[in-house]
């Protein structure tokens, strides 16, 4: 039997919310289909992962409104 939390998880959406932060803007639409996949994998709310897809979401719309990335 096991107790406490699963630091696996833990580690593995911090990791994904590194690189939210530092992905560079040609991997952001790739990163954030990875951290969507992992939600829906996800049983609970990750925490690490909805900042991480929101950092990147938020990054992906000032691309967009800057003229940097079409639709």
């Amino acid at each position: 039997m096991k107790f406490g939390k699963n630091t696996e998880k833990k580690v593995e959406s911090e990791d994904f919310l590194k690189k939210a932060s530092k992905c560079n803007p040609k991997g952001l639409k790739e990163l954030l289909k990875q951290i969507e996949d992992e939600i829906a994998r996800c049983k609970g709310k990750n925490h690490d992962l909805l900042i991480a897809k929101t950092i990147i979401t938020s990054r992906l719309a000032s691309m967009r409104d800057s003229g940097k990335i079409p639709l």
